[in-house]
Formats: structure tokens, sequence, C-alpha cells
């Protein structure tokens, strides 16, 4: 049953912080960010995929010097996070997430998903694998967080491994439409796709949208969820990368916030709201996790 979430967007971090402010997280306007013009105001009504990504890469340096930054308002005394990047995402695409993630003391582990651009059901593995090591390594459940198409990858191992997760949070995932993005952007990917098929290695494949190499990660998304792992999908209806509708997962729990795609993973907005969400995982469940050393399976030659 689809669940709205019913807390302000980041309720408990803006209570801690900042009770004097009725906007702790909003970015002044004078953060050196540039005034709109003409080419500006136009990018932006027509939603060119890539503009607000672009706009908010240029905020990331007056975010860093967000109390929410300097003052982390959560010791999450070395919690196990699996955070998996989307397609086209890099090391440093994703580096202000992690680094809040070190912040509040979480231990975190970044599975190689190749830029998000190969065969999903191969990544999953791949991604399955980093989460038997982490909590192998942690001897606790862990919290999966997901990115862009690193969300379909997180709710697939929470749904094959929910003996190892503690609790699911995906950013701006296309959970009910594996190809729901930006007309624009299926021109390329299409291309990826295409060059797969003719044997370029490493590279998703159009069968994985239709045959049977991702017969099972497509079952897995549409299927049931377990209810043993709180399930957080955060979205905005401003993402120009990501159709929002298609992360209207029916299991989760929905969380707004307005910002860009690439702004889940940094702007403050989001961030509280992914540091609450912790928050509540950690008061909600403390148990050991079991079976770690379960064999994963793995995909036929």
């Amino acid at each position: 049953m689809t669940n709205e979430a019913a807390l302000p967007i980041g309720h408990d971090v803006v209570a801690n912080l900042s009770p004097t402010d009725p906007r702790p997280f909003a970015v002044p306007p004078s953060a050196g960010v540039p005034r709109p013009t003409f080419v500006r105001r136009w990018a932006s009504a027509a939603r060119l995929p890539l503009w607000h990504e672009a706009q908010a890469l240029a905020q990331r340096t007056a975010i860093e010097r967000h109390p929410l930054w300097r003052s982390p308002p959560l010791d999450a005394a070395g919690l196990p996070v699996l955070l998996i990047g989307g397609m086209g995402s890099t090391p440093p695409l994703l580096r202000p997430l992690r680094d809040l993630l070190e912040r509040l003391n979480c231990r975190v582990s970044v599975p190689s998903v190749r830029l998000g651009v190969g065969c999903g059901e191969v990544t999953t593995l791949t991604v399955e694998d980093a989460l038997v090591r982490l909590v192998e390594a942690t001897s606790e459940h862990a919290v999966v967080i997901g990115h862009s198409r690193g969300g379909q990858f997180a709710r697939t191992i929470a749904v094959r491994r929910p003996d190892l997760v503690r609790g699911l949070i995906t950013l701006g995932s296309p959970l009910t439409r594996m190809f729901a993005v930006h007309p624009l952007l299926r021109v390329p990917v299409a291309a990826l796709s295409v060059a797969g098929a003719l044997g370029v290695p490493g590279l998703l494949r159009p069968t994985c949208l239709w045959g049977r190499c991702c017969a099972r990660l497509r079952a897995e998304l549409a299927g049931p969820f377990p209810e043993s792992v709180r399930f957080l999908s955060m979205y905005s209806r401003a993402d120009s990368i990501v159709d929002w509708s298609s992360t209207q997962d029916p299991a989760a729990r929905h969380h707004e916030v307005h910002t860009s795609h690439g702004g889940l993973i940094w702007d403050p907005t989001s961030l509280a709201a992914i540091v609450d969400e912790l928050a509540d995982t950690i008061r909600e469940s403390s148990h050991p996790p079991r079976d770690t050393a379960r064999e994963v399976d793995r995909p036929a030659a």
C-alpha cells in the first residue's frame, strides 16, 4: 500500500540545528549563484536534461559551508551503509553524500557499478557481493542507499537479501518503469545498448529490458517487498532526468523534496531527510544479522 510521508522535510534535523530559523537549510541567494539570465531562464523552463544538474553542482561549495555539514546531528555508531550510484555516476558525484554519511559515523561502502551502464543483473550481483562483504565486516544489518538507476539495484538486493538489510532509501530512482528517463537521454542510452548488443563488453543490451538476462531483476523490481525492511523513496517533481512518477513504488513510503536529480545527493534539504530516515531506522532496528555467508548466485556464462 502506498503511504505518503507525513513528516515535514528534515523534521528532526531542523529541530536540532536551528530552532529559530524556519528555513535553516535554504542556501542563501547570494551564495555564489549567478543571477538568472534569459538563457538560464529559458533552459530551466524547458527542463533541459543536465541543466538543473549543472545548477546544483555550482552550489556545492556553498552547501559544504552549511551547518548540516559542519555540525552533523547524528552519531550512527558505525552503521554500515551501502551507497550505490546510478548511470553516469562517479566517485566525485557521490562524494557529498558519502562525506556526510562518514561525518555521521557511518561505515560506508561504495560498490563499483562501472558508471551504471552495464547489464542490470550482472551489476546487481556485484552489488550483492559488496553487501555481503560489508555485513560480514561489521556484523550488522546494512542500510542501502541507491541514487537513480542505483536504486533499482538497491531494491533488488533488499528483496534478495532481507536477512542483511535493515533499511532502503532510493533517491530519484525509476522503480516502476526501468527506462523512465528524459526523452533526450534515451538516445545515448539506446546507443550504449546497441554497442552492448554488438559485443562491446561491460554495457547493457536491449535484452536487459525484455530478454532473459535481466528477467529476474525485472520480476524483483515489480514484485513484493519484504515487510521487515524499511523502504523510503525520495523524489523531486523538478527532476529533469527521471520521470518522478516512476519513483512511486507501491511498497515504499514516499518523500518529496524540491531539487534536481543530482541535488538528491547533495542538496541540504534532501540530505536532512536522509539523516532523519537513518535516525528512525537506527531507533527501530538493532538486531544482529544471520546467514551472512550464504553463497551468492552467479550469472550463467
